[in-house]
């Protein structure tokens, strides 16, 4: 079973194993509706010109070969985004996140930034977060930035990198 929590607008679930047919069906039909040309404008070419199921397929099928992938679905159930999570050497952690266009500017990714990095921070032994934004995306850059990830010296290549350093819980010191 794959990692999941929710917040109070939204529902995160790791997409492991397999869906139901009827389920597939649905999540392929939303895909389109989530990366519209607003939305993928800041990301990789294979993000762009999904218009069909079929390149929906191949996008998912790379998706779920890459990283892990979470569905974040607002309360009412609608597929409303996702975040994608690669992990390297079992510490780093490079992740991105995606919101249908609907959904801007009303706090969710911050909302879904918060309770990633909380969850994560009780149940996987990552590190360091990652995340790569370009640099005209001065909005997710912010949100980063107030989530409490750090920029990175730039490469010049206009992709900004932002880290952010997992906490560990604290264990109390027994020593007298």
């Amino acid at each position: 079973m794959g990692l999941s929590f929710a917040s109070s607008r939204l529902s995160v679930s790791e997409l492991t194993g397999s869906l139901t047919s009827c389920k597939h069906t649905s999540l392929l039909e939303r895909i389109p509706k989530i990366l519209t040309p607003p939305v993928v404008e800041n990301l990789p070419p294979y993000f762009h010109g999904i218009d069909s199921k079929e390149l929906a397929e191949i996008w998912l099928d790379r998706m779920l070969s890459e990283s892990r992938l979470f569905l974040v679905t607002s309360v009412e159930g609608t597929l409303i985004g996702f975040l994608f999570a690669s992990v390297e050497n079992d510490t780093d952690a490079h992740i991105g996140y995606l919101l249908a266009e609907d959904y801007w500017g009303k706090g969710l990714a911050s909302e879904l930034l918060t309770g990633f990095i909380g969850e994560i921070s009780n149940n996987e032994s990552w590190v360091k977060l990652i995340a790569g934004v370009e640099e005209s995306n001065v909005a997710s850059a912010n949100l980063l930035k107030r989530q409490g990830f750090i920029e990175q010296p730039n490469s010049g290549d206009g992709v900004v990198f932002f880290e952010y350093t997992i906490s560990t819980p604290r264990t109390e010191n027994t020593d007298g």
